[in-house]
């Protein structure tokens, strides 16, 4: 179903959102080098078999099965989504003293989008984005009844960092992944409602799980690491026998043989090309998932794309990563981490750095910043108006108009920074 959000003013009309002082945190506070700046979420589920997929008919004929599947309606790109939360009084305020307190507690709330409600339970989210003027959130429908699904999803996952002004980052980074053939999470945007008024718009965020591997994958019966080593799904066998042999290869040809490296540097090459701050490219070894695919092997998967592109900035406009525009697409660093040995290791070989360079290319080829740019000005002509009502933003509308212009710029400078390096070429084997 199509889940259109009611004209704005009608969702506003006599609820204007007066701000609410949820506590201290201060979301300009600069966490220090080496800070994980990621969300940090633990969103590891009991794995369950999988669904019964799709098929489509053709002149009589069954037409073979395809992966990834298509996003879920709630992900609708040519509409806002509208979610509403009701809490009792003291859960309420029981959530504001959780980000008081800085933790993750799930509490009941009736969770409400396109005329359904449903019983969930919601926390907060975040890690350098933790910010109680504005809260995020994640929406859960299975913590009572693991079974329980809403639009097949267990759960719903709202994102607003207060360095993403745009509020668009994660939505224009993931379609470059699925341009190239590779795992992706769906997500758009949507306007938040508690308790009857009008809160904020956020990202809304396909998270990893046992639903993302069924539509990502043809087989979602792996295992599904987070940050390459905590195991997500099929925990109560527990065989972490795979990642201990990944953990213990020595060569290229060790890991050729249990991991897909062209997936694998295609999904880097991705992530270098946006490029992804704050992620495996970068050497973060935090803000990624790995997942043994049964017949391929081990697969990157993108995640946490909320510091991708070069706009992000802190509360008095100065940007968090200022070098973003010019990172080197092999060699660059997160300031305060370091290359990740196994992206060392393949990237060392003339084959691999070789086949990684093509697949930059590739990702340039499906990195237009004019059609990205028009994503940009379509996007936000859905959320702008929902973005000057939020009065719970920790930034100015000027800011956020400001935010949008300077994206556009980004992603032609990039392409610019991009297509020199490549044209430079020299860069094989990778020297470190």
């Amino acid at each position: 179903m199509n889940l259109t959000l009611v004209p704005l003013l009608a969702v506003l009309a006599g609820c204007a959102p007066a701000p609410v002082t949820l506590g201290g945190d201060d979301p300009g506070t600069d966490p220090g080098p080496g800070t994980d700046t990621g969300s940090g979420e633990n969103i590891g589920d009991t794995a369950e078999t999988g669904d019964t997929a799709d098929t489509a008919d053709s002149g009589g004929d069954t037409a073979p099965e395809t992966w990834p599947k298509d996003c879920d309606d709630l992900y609708d790109q040519g509409a806002i989504q509208a979610f509403d939360l009701t809490f009792s009084d003291a859960e309420w305020s029981g959530i504001q003293s959780d980000c008081s307190s800085g933790t993750q507690r799930y509490r009941p709330v009736s969770f409400t989008s396109g005329g359904e409600t449903v019983e969930a339970m919601a926390r907060l989210k975040g890690n350098w984005s933790w910010d109680c003027n504005k809260l995020q959130f994640v929406i859960s429908f299975n913590e009572v009844d693991p079974d329980a699904r809403f639009h097949g999803l267990r759960k719903v996952m709202l994102d607003a960092p207060w360095y993403d002004r745009t509020l668009l980052h994660e939505r224009l980074a993931f379609p470059l992944f699925k341009s190239r053939g590779l795992p992706y999470s769906c997500v758009n945007n949507a306007a938040l409602s508690i308790n009857g008024e009008y809160y904020g718009v956020y990202a809304n965020i396909e998270r990893i799980d046992h639903e993302y591997l069924e539509r990502n994958f043809e087989d979602p019966s792996g295992n599904l690491y987070q940050g390459g080593s905590e195991l997500k799904t099929n925990e109560d066998v527990g065989d972490v026998s795979d990642l201990t042999q990944l953990q213990a290869a020595q060569t290229v040809d060790d890991l050729d043989a249990i991991v897909d490296l062209d997936e694998a540097v295609a999904e880097w090459a991705a992530e270098a090309m946006l490029p992804a701050m704050d992620n495996y490219w970068a050497g973060v070894e935090i803000n990624y998932y790995i997942y043994d695919a049964p017949g391929r092997g081990f697969v990157w998967l993108p995640y946490d794309l909320d510091i991708s592109f070069g706009d992000a900035a802190y509360t008095d406009g100065s940007l968090v990563w200022p070098d973003a525009v010019n990172s080197d697409p092999i060699v660059y660093e997160h300031y305060g981490w370091r290359k990740e040995a196994l992206f060392e290791k393949v990237l060392a070989s003339p084959k691999w750095c070789a086949r990684y360079v093509e697949e930059l290319q590739a990702a340039r080829n499906d990195y237009d910043p004019a059609a990205m740019a028009a994503d940009v000005d379509t996007w936000n002509a859905q959320i702008a108006d929902y973005v000057a009502a939020d009065n719970h933003k920790p930034f100015r509308n000027s800011d956020h108009a400001a935010s949008v212009a300077a994206l556009k710029v980004f992603l032609q400078d990039r392409a610019d920074v991009v297509d020199e390096w490549l044209a430079d070429g020299d860069h094989c084997p990778a020297k470190w």
